[in-house]
């Protein structure tokens, strides 16, 4: 099927938007970045902001074809959907347009690409795993509409230069999609890029979750102290960095962010904070009362405007 035409002046050139080397590690679906096995890239030659285990995860095919039915009927994705549905509207009707264009950060299988679609809204999915984009590709071309709606584009989010500046409305990063990406620094460069590519009061939403109800775990407090040490004794770790074994995985990393962090991180950005959400311990909804959140809350939802 065509590619939508409504992406062409989203890039800056067809040089960026063909690129699969070292400079952006962005390639449209259809075809691994260069290398024959790519799975197996020494660390030195991993993508900015993608650990060893991040490179796994999105390099396993079930991840992809069982997401949707893993992750049915989790609150939090029902809650974030619906929270982009809702600022889809409020954008469209503060703006007096009818749709506008957003970025799905991290689309996975396009639980909230199409349905926004559905409501003409014109979303490019951005997802560094081929398998993920793949999903996504299998439902937006069972519909014709939709399909020349949503495109997209294999790529780490760190490295978006491919994007022009300030021709998105709304962008979004959800179910802590933002902690995957490994170091501070790197994490920041996505900032800077959502920024740059919004227009001038345009909206991000972004998820993460709380490292302070590490206190309340069993042996949490031994957990959070030796965390804080490695911090300063290794210079590749940071207060807050997890890895973990996720279905077959050995290593997944994350980063838990508090909630001082992810708001210096905003602001330093040039964003201005709209609306930030603080989620109960299950993340279905908002925490009641607010109080002690950084120990109580589950994760956060912040709003934010391109200042």
């Amino acid at each position: 099927m065509a590619e939508p035409r409504f992406i062409e002046p989203l890039l800056k050139s067809t040089k960026h938007r063909m690129s699969s080397g070292n400079e952006s590690g962005n390639s449209r679906p259809g075809g691994p970045m260069k290398g024959d096995n790519e799975k197996n890239r020494p660390a030195w030659q991993l993508p900015p902001g993608v650990s060893r285990g991040t490179w796994d995860y999105v390099h396993e095919v079930s991840i992809a074809t069982q997401y949707d039915g893993f992750h049915h009927g989790h609150p939090l994705l029902e809650l974030d959907r619906n929270l982009v549905m809702g600022v889809a509207d409020e954008i469209s009707s503060s703006q007096g347009i009818q749709a506008g264009v957003a970025i799905d950060l991290a689309c996975g299988t396009g639980r909230c690409s199409i349905p926004l679609a559905e409501k003409g809204w014109r979303v490019i999915g951005i997802d560094l795993s081929q398998s993920m984009l793949s999903e996504v590709a299998t439902k937006k071309n069972s519909d014709t509409a939709i399909a020349q709606r949503v495109a997209l584009i294999r790529g780490n989010l760190v490295q978006m230069s491919f994007l022009a500046d300030q021709h998105i409305d709304m962008a979004y990063c959800l179910y802590s999609s933002i902690g995957m990406i490994q170091g501070r620094n790197n994490r920041l460069e996505l900032l800077r890029h959502v920024h740059r590519v919004l227009r001038p009061g345009g909206r991000f939403i972004v998820h993460v979750h709380n490292r302070g109800t590490w206190l309340r775990d069993p042996g949490g407090v031994r957990r959070w102290l030796a965390d804080w040490w490695r911090s300063f004794r290794d210079s590749q770790w940071e207060f807050g960095d997890r890895v973990y074994a996720y279905r077959g995985l050995p290593s997944m990393f994350l980063h838990i962010f508090s909630e001082r962090e992810l708001k210096q991180d905003l602001r330093r950005s040039g964003f201005r904070i709209d609306r930030w959400m603080r989620l109960n311990r299950t993340s279905s909804g908002l925490l009641s009362p607010p109080w002690c959140s950084g120990l109580r809350a589950g994760g956060y939802i912040a709003i934010v405007q391109k200042a």
